[in-house]
């Protein structure tokens, strides 16, 4: 997935404002590729950034403290570290100080507060609105759907 900023895609209506990088969930969309859905007819679509971009879990907080307290370690390194735990997708690899910190420290851990999968924001509630909410709000306004 690409965060990507709609004044790139339309340069001609950006009018030279960009926002920034930490405001960007806010306005922004994500272009995500096909990857394991073999039904999709297209190699990549838009969608919206997902409410946990903006409304973090207590869980992805934790993560993203501990994430860049561990990036943070490897401050001022050059060159290229290799990844030492096993554990790890990169194990064995050549990567930035940085990344290789962070493969060796972070591989394997969990935020304390971690949720189940089964617990994720996005399975619990696909959209802002629930369809029920749709329909109270349309009867509210004594308004018909067909």
């Amino acid at each position: 997935m690409v965060l990507v900023r709609p004044t790139v895609l339309m340069a001609a209506v950006g009018g030279g404002i960009f926002p920034r990088r930490s405001e960007l969930v806010l306005y922004g969309m994500q272009l995500v590729s096909r990857g394991g859905v073999t039904w999709a007819e297209k190699a990549a679509w838009f969608r919206n950034v997902p409410v946990t971009a903006v409304y973090p879990t207590l869980g992805q907080m934790e993560i993203r403290v501990m994430f860049g307290r561990t990036a943070s370690k490897a401050k001022g390194e050059k060159g290229l570290k290799t990844v030492t735990n096993p554990a790890s997708k990169a194990y064995g690899k050549q990567l930035p100080p940085a990344a290789a910190t962070v493969a060796n420290e972070l591989t394997g851990r969990k935020a304390p507060h971690s949720l189940a999968p089964e617990e994720y924001p996005s399975k619990l509630r696909r959209t802002l609105h629930t369809m029920k909410e749709l329909e109270e709000y349309l009867s509210a306004r004594k308004v018909t759907v067909p």
